[in-house]
């Protein structure tokens, strides 16, 4: 696509039907503006693809289209987007504009909001992870604030993308100031200790930035492991994250600090398997310890079968791409081979292949011999090995990591290899 330059002032009108009335963000690749049509007022996103090299272009618009696309999807949690087209060879979509602002304004403010608030980030969390997708990115300035006051959540622009949330410093994709160190200090540990392979992307990882922003709504603006200035501090703030030394006395010294401590302390536990394991739990939790702050879903998951058909790429490369198992074992055994190799039935592509996530022979389908049941074996066997070989990094079934033994797949189920997700349907 060839990106002619765009100019654009107040009063332009863009796409024939969007008048722009104010400029609200300028960003390293793109600007936010609020326009208008004949009804309603909507924010539009502009992604600059002039401004950038050509061998750019595909990865940036990529990830334009996937944080359009992924807002769109149902609930009232969401912030979510209407139109997508281009202008002179530029994307851009419209979204809902969220007059009041985002979280970052109750920092240190009317603690007593902050169960309501809470809630309202957990639901869009639980909607976004029952669909196969983790957020990445989660802080005050990705959770704006309705016309109507329910908190959601926006900004999808890193989902599935390794290291697109880890810009230093200045401001982020859309104009908005961040704390110096930005997105880092929202990370879980084990986002930064990427070594033999990588990391599994799992919802621990939106639950541990959820407790990090706990903290710093409580807490007036601290972080629960220091506030670094240097690299060199931010290297100290990692390391603590990883060994679990948050600073709790000074949680005791501010409103429902103490009510909030059990919470917290379990989002933040370095061991991701001692986390909540889904936001469930975690509300749960939240409404034993202030009362019913709204609903509390038993399961975001549709109703559990074991008639399964097929596996759907809901995040990763090739988002969208469905495999239908019975077509994939036409004339052949009763077992799907999936991996990043070209031998597999399944093929999982990564952009990074450098440092790929997903192993040579990452999981196995296998077909019950009745062929009513399905069940996902971590690795495979190798036969230049002789052996079952497992994956290096694990296959993870709704965020618990199985064996070779084996599980037995249900429709709703999420598989995750590496930084690919996986729905079972």
């Amino acid at each position: 696509m060839i990106a002619f330059r765009l100019d654009l002032k107040i009063d332009d009108v863009i796409g024939d039907k969007y008048r722009i009335t104010k400029n609200i963000g300028n960003g390293s690749y793109g600007d936010v503006y609020l326009v208008t049509d004949a009804h309603h007022q909507y924010a539009m996103k502009i992604l600059r693809l002039f401004d950038e090299p050509s061998d750019l272009h595909e990865e940036l618009i990529k990830r334009f289209a996937q944080e359009y696309e992924t807002a769109q999807m149902p609930g009232e949690y969401f912030v979510h987007s209407f139109d997508y087209a281009e202008m002179k060879g530029n994307p851009f979509f419209t979204m809902e504009f969220c007059p009041n602002g985002d979280i970052a304004q109750y920092v240190g403010k009317n603690t007593s909001l902050l169960p309501h608030l809470a809630h309202d980030i957990l639901l869009g969390l639980n909607d976004l992870h029952t669909s196969g997708k983790i957020h990445r990115d989660l802080k005050p300035a990705n959770v704006l604030v309705k016309e109507n006051g329910k908190a959601a959540l926006t900004d999808f622009g890193v989902v599935g993308k390794k290291g697109a949330s880890k810009s230093l410093s200045g401001k982020d994709m859309w104009g908005r100031p961040r704390q110096k160190f930005g997105s880092p200090l929202y990370m879980a540990p084990e986002m930064n200790a990427l070594k033999g392979g990588g990391i599994t992307y799992l919802q621990t990882i939106d639950i541990w930035s959820f407790g990090v922003m706990l903290y710093e709504l409580l807490t007036g603006g601290a972080f629960p492991f220091g506030d670094p200035e240097t690299i060199e501090d931010l290297l100290d703030y990692q390391k603590k994250a990883k060994d679990g030394l948050w600073e709790k006395n000074l949680l005791y010294k501010v409103p429902n600090g103490r009510e909030w401590f059990p919470i917290i302390n379990q989002c933040l536990m370095p061991n991701y398997q001692k986390r909540y394991q889904n936001v469930v739990e975690l509300l749960k939790d939240i409404e034993r310890a202030f009362g019913n702050v709204g609903s509390v879903p038993q399961s975001k998951i549709e109703s559990r079968s074991t008639s399964v058909k097929r596996l759907v790429i809901t995040q990763g490369e090739n988002t969208g791409l469905k495999f239908d198992l019975h077509e994939l074992l036409a004339g052949k055994s009763r077992m799907i081979r999936v991996g990043r190799n070209k031998d597999n039935d399944i093929m999982l592509l990564e952009k990074n292949t450098e440092n790929p996530y997903v192993s040579r022979h990452h999981f196995t389908i296998e077909r019950s011999p009745e062929g009513n049941r399905w069940k996902i074996r971590d690795g495979q066997w190798v036969k230049e090995e002789r052996q079952w070989m497992l994956s290096t990094n694990g296959t993870y079934l709704n965020a618990s990591r199985i064996t070779s033994v084996g599980q037995t797949l249900f429709t709703g189920d999420i598989i995750t290899a590496g930084e690919i997700k996986l729905k079972v349907e």
